[in-house]
């Protein structure tokens, strides 16, 4: 998909200043649109590569003058001081990714558009292979996901509803992480956070929207945590089967038993 009118503009803003700076002698559309994807909701995301290490220092220097680029009302830096997170004054977003030459050699020039490289060679094209979830994957978000439904007595027991609201959150979001495993969608193929229709089937759609929404109270607790372990635990020992990961029967005969004693709740 061509890039609007606007962040048309927001790259040429962003390669005219990383142009005019002789310390950074690559830069390439990266993200969404960077494979010729995204929508007009899509961030505009680059890689840097910097000439005249380190990339932190640079990183740093630009979390001054982002404003030299476009107004801006937010600047964040991120990770180590490599990224910078930008919000403009007309609420466009963009992040500046700011690597060393040997770095630029992870990524996969298939899925960057080059702005400009002044430089000898530029990311290579890795050999990419079907993903497939592996047993350590899959064993870690059905843990992860027994651990937060096992803290469930913790809540009621103190009435802590918007604390019972939040770990139904965090069910919800280790479900969709499953589907996405389910859907064999490796981390690189799945994109920034706020899009999800077009990585999940129609009936993984369906069956998450139908889950009921958690108000601050026991009946809906209770009715939340009861519909999403019915929706996860059979998908999850179906995936689990798949790929060869040995089901953590302990933990969740443990977690069943806390649940059952502690609040009389009895899981599908």
């Amino acid at each position: 998909m061509p890039l609007t009118a606007e962040q048309s503009a927001l790259l040429a803003a962003i390669e005219q200043t990383l142009w005019n700076d002789p310390r950074i002698d690559g830069l390439w559309l990266s993200g969404s649109l960077g494979q010729g994807g995204g929508d007009g909701y899509s961030d505009v995301d680059v890689i840097a590569r910097v000439g005249d290490p380190p990339a932190s220092r640079i990183g740093r220097e630009y979390a001054e003058r982002a404003g030299e680029i476009v107004p801006v009302v937010l600047v964040n830096l991120l990770f180590g001081d490599r990224v910078l997170n930008v919000v403009t004054r007309t609420w466009e977003r963009f992040d500046i990714l700011f690597v060393e030459p040997p770095e630029l050699q992870m990524y996969d020039a298939a899925r960057l558009t080059q702005i400009f490289n002044r430089g000898a060679s530029g990311p290579p094209m890795q050999v990419r292979f079907a993903y497939q979830p592996s047993p350590e994957t899959i064993l870690k978000i059905v843990n992860e996901f027994l651990r937060v439904l096992g803290l469930f007595p913790v809540a009621v027991g103190r009435g802590e509803w918007l604390l019972a609201q939040a770990g139904m959150e965090l069910l919800r979001r280790l479900t969709i992480d499953l589907m996405l495993e389910e859907n064999r969608l490796s981390t690189a193929d799945r994109g920034g956070a706020l899009h999800l229709n077009t990585l999940l089937t129609t009936e993984q759609r369906q069956a998450l929207e139908g889950l009921p929404a958690v108000t601050a109270d026991r009946d809906s607790a209770f009715a939340g945590n009861r519909a999403v372990a019915a929706l996860f635990l059979p998908r999850a020992r179906r995936l689990a089967a798949e790929v060869g990961a040995a089901w953590p029967d302990a933990f969740e005969a443990a977690t069943r038993d806390q649940l059952k004693l502690r609040i009389g709740f009895s899981l599908p």
